[in-house]
């Protein structure tokens, strides 16, 4: 086998977190500026705002599915690397976050009724805009949230797909030392409570506004640069902040993991998980069940990076390194087999 693939070309971390905040204005901005974006409109005449870069010559594009509260731009760093690697790159800010609409009053409150509707705008997002881009090849790339509403996506719709890759993914929530099962009843009867004692969503208890965090003790990275940087691009861009979840969104977000959960066995494409070993967001536990639970005859790939929390692309220089060469090597070997092939113009 080899990881000389030419139609997959290796990707690279290009930067180090030590400079990031120096690169911002002077290649990573002008970079992001360079990026088609746009708007979609959601069948409930939601705004949804996207971004993409055509490569020139690009055979291959990732689409990225980004986490809960996240924006788009969050991920400049990353997608500079994959186009100067020579891929296409497409990003959707998903409902309710980024630039796109939000559906309550208060902006800040995360909300969303039912997961399937993000699965439908990423739908009409890819038919839209990433398929008439025609690309040879299409991967799936996501992160925690975005994970869950890909492999939501992906088991209800047709879909170009090659293969997925999924950091951090939501399959469950952390719970710490409660059993999750309980923290779910908890949870969904929270809800219940405010269905019948309200018609404004709520915020989940612990949850408030937007409000700047500092670096200390916080869950998402042990990098203190990028997380600095992440500030930086939210005072820039304060429209794009987003606060803590509303019931509906736990309800909901409990509906589709159980969903996934139980529809693993029908997974049918090559897939890598990139899990986050000292995780406090996410359940890795869930994520383990789901990946046990994986045809066995699927080509499947887990790299378990020790010491990132939940932020994988987010993490110091050395994590993010490992994480890269974890894609590279689950792309070489799906090119090696052949995957590719059979399932290009899916």
């Amino acid at each position: 086998m080899t990881t000389d693939i030419p139609d997959f070309p290796l990707i690279s971390v290009l930067g180090q977190a030590a400079s990031l905040q120096q690169d911002w204005p002077t290649r990573l901005k002008p970079f992001w500026q360079s990026l088609q974006c746009g708007v979609l409109t959601g069948s409930d005449a939601l705004p949804l705002h996207y971004y993409a870069h055509h490569t020139p010559g690009a055979r291959q594009a990732f689409v990225i599915s980004s986490g809960r509260m996240e924006m788009a731009l969050k991920y400049a760093e990353l997608c500079y690397e994959l186009v100067q690697a020579g891929y296409s790159v497409f990003l959707l800010d998903h409902r309710g976050q980024g630039l796109s609409g939000r559906e309550l009053a208060n902006p800040d409150k995360g909300y969303v009724a039912d997961f399937s509707l993000y699965q439908q705008d990423l739908d009409l997002f890819i038919r839209h805009i990433v398929l008439p881009s025609g690309h040879q090849h299409y991967l799936a790339l996501g992160h925690s949230m975005g994970c869950a509403i890909l492999a939501g996506y992906m088991q209800r719709y047709a879909h170009p797909f090659a293969a997925a890759i999924f950091a951090s993914p939501m399959f469950g929530i952390y719970t710490g030392l409660v059993p999750a099962r309980l923290a779910e009843r908890l949870a969904l009867a929270f809800g219940a409570l405010n269905r019948r004692f309200s018609n404004t969503p709520w915020y989940f208890p612990g949850q408030t506004n937007y409000r700047e965090k500092a670096f200390a003790n916080n869950p998402l990275t042990s990098c203190k640069q990028r997380y600095s940087w992440l500030n930086l691009l939210y005072r820039e861009q304060p429209e794009a902040r987003l606060g803590g979840v509303t019931t509906p969104w736990v309800s909901a977000a409990i509906s589709a993991m159980r969903t996934i959960e139980q529809t693993a066995a029908q997974w049918s494409v090559p897939v890598l998980l990139l899990q986050a070993s000292a995780d406090k967001v996410v359940s890795n536990y869930a994520q383990d069940l789901w990946y046990q639970q994986l045809p066995e005859t699927l080509l499947r790939q887990k790299v378990c990076l020790q010491a990132a929390r939940h932020e994988i692309f987010m993490e110091q220089d050395s994590i993010r390194q490992q994480a890269l060469q974890a894609i590279n090597v689950f792309l070489a070997t799906l090119a090696a087999n052949g995957t590719f092939d059979t399932l290009s113009g899916r």
